[in-house]
């Protein structure tokens, strides 16, 4: 088994600073180091990686700047676009379009933009007014921008500063409200990472071929053929994130609703909704926790895919404490795999804290290698 040195990778961390690899900062990801320390464990120089759960496009990626075919699909249009946008193929002529766009970008500055609404609640409760003005301005005038590389960049852009520019947090589960948190300014913020953007790709080029992606639920899609698949599936931890990345789906789409379509497809790793099945007979002893016996069945049925699709793979989860018990979602899923087919083993673990009040109990992340 791995030490905690490649336990690290199960966050984003190591990837801040990595060009192009940050440009939205995603809490849930993994690092591109751990796409390579997986590799490198099958042994696999060539051929095709498939991500059931793309996310923010790590592994596909790491999968185009090392000359790997990739596959990726996700629920999330959010994570469609950002996987799209980060592995598209730019050129010198895109970076000086971007330059020359960023710079009269603000010169027909407009006060009212396209109504931005939001499922859960009006998004100008976390915005200044100059803010909100500025954000409906700039996703107003992205769609007049010919050029679709520069397009999606700058609309990358404008949902990665949401943070930095909004009086609010995301904390654990939910969007919380901070009215005295600083928020910098829409204007400067945007172009601060717009022209950081273009420095990154005049600094690294990618030339690997784009990856294949597709908007499809890993509990029903099986129509694709891998070499290997490195993932991370929704941890068991009643988080729906829908509704934490919801301000920028919200402005990608333009779409009120889309936080809620998109929770109907998720895999239920909250309470909500039904899952793909009955609780498989591993996590029996669970099924009187309800998002336990919903997770389960669902990533059972994730398995089977996998299973058609790759005859290895990678998948970062976590362990939970729900209930007052401690759920090994690791060794559950193990055994889940042996029977579906493939045989199971624990590469790597890194341990963290369960803040389950009023106690905080000690728990871990696994690298599960199946094959």
């Amino acid at each position: 088994m791995e030490t905690m040195e490649i336990g690290d990778y199960f966050t984003f961390e190591p990837a801040k600073g990595v060009p192009i690899h940050d440009w939205f900062y995603y809490k849930e990801a993994y690092s591109p180091q751990l796409v390579e320390w997986a590799l490198k464990e099958f042994g696999i120089e060539k051929g095709t990686v498939f991500d059931p759960f793309c996310g923010i496009g790590t592994t596909m990626l790491y999968a185009k700047e090392n000359g790997f075919d990739g596959i990726g699909i996700d629920v999330s249009p959010l994570a469609l676009f950002v996987t799209k946008t980060k592995c598209a193929d730019y050129s010198e002529k895109d970076a000086e379009e971007a330059e020359k766009e960023l710079k009269g970008l603000f010169s027909e500055r407009r006060e009212e933009g396209w109504g931005w609404e939001f499922e859960l609640f009006h998004p100008s409760r976390f915005f200044g007014k100059r803010n909100y003005n500025d954000i409906c301005f700039l996703r107003e005038r992205v769609e007049e921008i010919e050029n679709e590389n520069v397009g999606g960049l700058f609309l990358l852009a404008l949902l990665s500063i949401l943070p930095q520019t909004g009086f609010f947090i995301k904390d654990g589960g939910v969007l919380r409200e901070q009215p005295k948190k600083s928020a910098m300014p829409v204007k400067d913020a945007f172009k601060r990472k717009v022209k950081g953007m273009v420095k990154d790709l005049r600094g690294k080029r990618v030339s690997g071929a784009e990856p294949e992606l597709k908007l499809e639920d890993a509990r029903e899609f099986s129509e694709a053929k891998a070499d290997v698949f490195i993932t991370s599936p929704p941890y068991l931890n009643n988080i729906d994130y829908s509704k934490v990345y919801g301000l920028e789906l919200s402005l990608l789409t333009m779409q009120k609703e889309s936080t809620k379509t998109m929770r109907g497809r998720e895999v239920r790793s909250f309470i909500t909704g039904e899952s793909f099945g009955a609780c498989p007979p591993e996590a029996e002893e669970y099924v009187d926790i309800p998002i336990a016996g919903t997770y389960f069945a669902d990533m059972e049925r994730v398995l089977v895919n996998l299973r058609k699709i790759a005859p290895k793979g990678c998948m970062v989860v976590g362990n939970a404490v729900l209930g007052g018990k401690h759920i090994p979602v690791d060794e559950i899923l193990i055994e889940m795999g042996k029977r579906i087919g493939f045989e199971g083993r624990i590469g790597a673990v890194k341990e963290r804290v369960a803040d389950v009040r009023p106690q905080k109990l000690r728990t871990r992340e696994s690298a599960i290698m199946f094959g």
